[in-house]
């Protein structure tokens, strides 16, 4: 075959071609680490390093989501353990309140410190963390147990006029203390002006009075709202009857929600930990405090040893102290679950962790160079260059006048 210039110089413009993009393929790794740049590079391998990349992202969300759920639940855990403090001090208290050589003066005194337990419960109960609240269920946003009795009145439409002798007497009952009070006749007046003259003359009641309790009454948008100024298990402030009650409340009942009310839902929180494994990271407040489901109503005996030491109720004492068992026993139980939440957790985020370790090491296998090695082709290859444009630059120099020599 007869071999031309032609040929001789479109090989040699080949060769170069290809040395060069070699040459710049191994300077492109060696600069970036990487052996797969784009799907050219290696599509199979490239494939692989999607795959793996997406297990490390989802690797990532479930540490995060560990992460966020440790911190609730260590945070609920923190709070468990102070109700856990409260109760075995309420039930210190009603042990020595049970004891007969205690006068009423005695226990009376006790069931001030008794009024501060359950309070410090509720506190417990509605504490915050990072924006939401712990044991709200789905509710976060609402402070899911009522601190102080409230009752809300129906639609009123002011305005509203009381007559003396005619519709100027409420029966209302506060922390657990009826009275008949009469209020001052007022013509025409407005909700706020209503509100502020039914709790002057609810908190002039010689009876509240001497007991140390009162209220306090405003006008929303189109009713009225009684308040115990109290906290404490009988923290309540219930309008029950009298000529002025449909006036105050409308025609309906209304709404009682006495202090330990809760506001919040029965939902527990799933969070994603890992592929198809999800773990609850809250406890539901009526759960915890209210005893639903078939548990034990803390808030109510924590409430109702408060009441008997008032009214220096021994047997009523005795028996909030055999309660106070079980509530103990509930909120264990509970703090148990809390520690075998955080245990999983803490499992879950070692596998996690080794697992990314793995996948990391099998992803820089499959995209990472190794440097040494690349760096020594990248030499052997400028070597190669460099000899092809030497060889080529001796053939282009020849002209037609060497071949007529």
């Amino acid at each position: 075959m007869r071999v031309s210039e032609k040929m001789m110089f479109d090989n040699m413009s080949s060769q170069l071609q290809k040395q060069s993009a070699s040459l710049l393929k191994l300077q492109e790794q060696v600069t970036s680490g990487k052996k797969i740049r784009r799907p050219s590079d290696d599509p199979i391998g490239q494939a692989d390093v999607m795959n793996l990349e997406k297990s490390l992202e989802s690797s990532d969300q479930y540490l995060k989501n560990i992460d966020r759920l440790t911190s609730f639940v260590s945070a609920s855990e923190t709070v468990l353990k102070t109700v856990q403090d409260q109760l075995t001090r309420a039930r210190e208290l009603a042990v020595q309140g049970a004891n007969a050589t205690n006068t009423a003066a005695d226990r009376a005194i006790m069931a001030q410190e008794v009024r501060q337990i359950y309070d410090q419960l509720i506190a417990a109960g509605n504490t915050n963390h990072a924006g939401v609240y712990l044991f709200a269920g789905n509710q976060v946003k609402t402070s899911p147990f009522i601190q102080q009795g409230t009752f809300i009145g129906t639609t009123i439409s002011p305005p509203v006029t009381i007559t003396a002798s005619s519709n100027d007497v409420l029966n209302i009952t506060i922390d657990g203390v009826t009275e008949n009070v009469t209020l001052t006749p007022i013509a025409g007046a407005s909700g706020a002006q209503l509100a502020a003259s039914v709790e002057t003359a609810i908190n002039a009641n010689t009876t509240f009075q001497t007991a140390g309790l009162s209220v306090s009454v405003s006008y929303d948008t189109d009713h009225l709202v009684f308040t115990s100024n109290a906290v404490g298990g009988t923290s309540a402030a219930t309008p029950n009857s009298g000529t002025a009650f449909a006036t105050l409340v409308g025609a309906g009942p209304g709404t009682n929600r006495p202090a330990g009310t809760y506001m919040g839902d029965s939902a527990e929180n799933a969070i994603l930990i890992g592929e198809n494994t999800s773990l609850y990271k809250n406890l539901p407040g009526d759960r915890l405090l209210k005893g639903t489901g078939g548990g034990v109503d803390v808030l109510s005996v924590v409430g109702a040893l408060q009441l008997a030491m008032e009214s220096n109720d021994v047997s009523g004492i005795q028996t909030a102290l055999t309660n106070l068992t079980g509530a103990q026993d509930q909120i264990n139980n509970e703090r148990s679950l809390i520690g075998a939440r955080l245990n999983r957790a803490e499992t879950a985020e070692t596998m996690l962790e080794d697992f990314k370790l793995t996948v990391s090491r099998l992803k820089s296998e499959t995209e990472d160079i190794d440097l040494p090695s690349a760096i020594s082709n990248l030499l052997l290859q400028e070597t190669m260059l460099e000899a092809t444009r030497a060889a080529a630059a001796r053939i282009v120099q020849r002209s037609l006048l060497d071949f007529l020599r």
